[in-house]
C-alpha cells in the first residue's frame, strides 16, 4: 500500500510463512524501519539462500538500493500468524 509520495508500507503473511513484498514503487533506494515489535527477515525477491536472508530487529533501520520496492520482501523471524506492518521510505 502506498501511503504517500514516498512512503510505503507492507503487512506480513497471514500465514507467518510466507514473504510479503513491498507494493511496487520505482526508485533508487528504500529506507526500512522496523517499529512492529518484532524481528523481521528481510531478502531480495527470488533469492531463498539462509546467507541472503537479513535479520532486522525491532528498532533497527536497513537501506538498500533498487530499482523498485517490491524488490523487497519480509517475513516475521518467528513466522507467527501475527501480522505485523513495516513502513519505508522510497527516494
Amino acid at each position: 500500500m502506498e501511503i504517500g509520495p514516498n512512503f510505503l508500507s507492507v503487512q506480513t503473511a497471514a500465514d507467518g510463512s510466507q514473504w510479503t513484498a513491498f507494493p511496487s514503487y520505482r526508485c533508487g533506494s528504500l529506507s526500512i524501519l522496523n517499529n512492529s515489535g518484532a524481528d523481521v527477515h528481510l531478502k531480495r525477491a527470488g533469492e531463498d539462500t539462509a546467507s541472503r536472508v537479513l535479520l532486522l530487529k525491532d528498532g533497527q533501520a536497513w537501506m538498500c538500493k533498487v530499482t523498485n520496492a517490491q524488490e523487497i520482501q519480509v517475513r516475521r523471524v518467528d513466522e507467527s500468524n501475527t501480522q505485523v506492518t513495516l513502513h519505508a521510505e522510497a527516494e
